[in-house]
């Protein structure tokens, strides 16, 4: 086997979810997790699925706003282009949504691409902050242990619930200043290159001196690219209702969490239903299988056991929540494709492209998918 970056990327992503699915299942009781199943209320599915595509819909309508000051889009052509991007990145290594996105929408408004690109880039940046305003927030917000008789964590023994939150919440709680320091500086630098785009070119192409000249002049074209979807920050409305956006996004991801709790009688307050889906996130950034197998689960397993959740019930629940996480998207990403009249094999071909750093082969391919 070659081992090129592709194949590198591919076999870490592939035995990352090997070994979390091992992990996951190595103590599944499979006659309990069955009663689990089969005993839960799945009428608690239809209000979870209903926030799951408003999240998407609520990130349409943030991208029409990082759009603004470059063309106004609908929200509707935005949601198609958005469910593409997410169904490939379930079905698909390397993450190919990320640069599908902008691809389709370069050719379906004639935006460049390039600046398409860069308001994706920059939503990833809110979708950065939004989290971390979030997770401070859950945090500060995440009570104290409590003492061994609080009845809603029973699934265990209070001595089991006691050692997991006395070790756990307090040492999530000392993080609390970090996370909300990096969310300040972030936002500093942001709005800095907003203000000093010279200067900071200047910095990034002494940086860049001993790269070669093309690389190097691709870099600062993209570092251009960047700050001119960053234009959106000097319109303080926009930018304060985008960043209010990128946190309800996230809120959302913990009502359903939540919600879905419901289903498996789990008593899991609010607050731990938004800290599972910070685990979630952080979860589903590493290298893995596409579809997140076994990543997605053994987050939310061991994040439930954090609120004394029992290993069955955390078990089954984590299944149906990966369910209700992933196929709506997947198949609302196959009907838009259709929609668009956008080939599978294309979206492949891209991928492909994408995985061996063909970059400056990509125009072509959208030229074919525009076709």
């Amino acid at each position: 086997m070659k081992f090129s970056k592709k194949n590198i990327l591919f076999a870490v992503s592939i035995i990352t979810s090997i070994v979390c699915t091992w992990l996951f299942i190595r103590n599944i009781d499979w006659l309990l997790l069955k009663n689990a199943l089969r005993d839960a209320n799945y009428w608690f599915i239809i209000p979870t699925l209903i926030l799951t595509l408003l999240v998407y819909v609520i990130r349409a309508i943030r991208w029409r706003g990082l759009l603004s000051h470059i063309k106004s889009v609908s929200v509707i052509n935005l949601l198609s282009v958005t469910c593409i991007g997410f169904m490939a990145n379930n079905i698909l290594p390397a993450r190919v949504g990320e640069v599908l996105r902008p691809f389709i929408l370069s050719k379906k408004e004639d935006i460049k691409f390039s600046t398409s690109f860069a308001t994706v880039i920059v939503e990833r940046i809110f979708d950065m902050l939004g989290l971390m305003i979030f997770t401070v927030v859950v945090i500060v917000l995440l009570p104290h242990p409590p003492s061994a008789q609080h009845g809603p964590l029973s699934h265990v023994s209070a001595s089991q619930v006691s050692t997991v939150q006395e070790s756990i919440i307090p040492s999530l709680k000392k993080w609390t200043e970090v996370f909300a320091a990096v969310g300040v500086f972030t936002v500093i630098a942001l709005f800095l290159v907003v203000i000093k785009p010279d200067f900071f070119k200047k910095i990034l192409s002494r940086l860049c001196g001993f790269l070669p000249h093309k690389l190097k002049d691709k870099i600062l074209g993209l570092y251009e690219s960047f700050v001119y979807g960053l234009k959106i920050l000097e319109d303080k409305t926009q930018t304060v209702w985008i960043f209010a956006l990128s946190v309800f996004v996230w809120v959302l991801g913990g009502a359903e969490i939540y919600l879905l709790g419901f289903s498996f009688h789990m008593h899991l307050p609010f607050v731990g239903a938004c800290l599972v889906a910070v685990c979630l996130a952080l979860a589903v950034a590493l290298p893995q299988a596409p579809g997140y197998i076994g990543v997605f689960h053994i987050a939310v397993l061991k994040s439930l056991h954090i609120f004394g959740i029992e290993t069955t019930a955390a078990q089954s629940y984590a299944i149906v929540l990966w369910a209700v996480s992933i196929l709506p998207s997947t198949i609302l990403g196959f009907f838009f494709l259709w929609r668009e009249g956008i080939a599978f094999r294309e979206v492949v071909k891209l991928e492909e492209e994408i995985a061996e750093g063909k970059l400056e082969e990509l125009e072509g391919v959208t030229k074919e998918i525009k076709n």
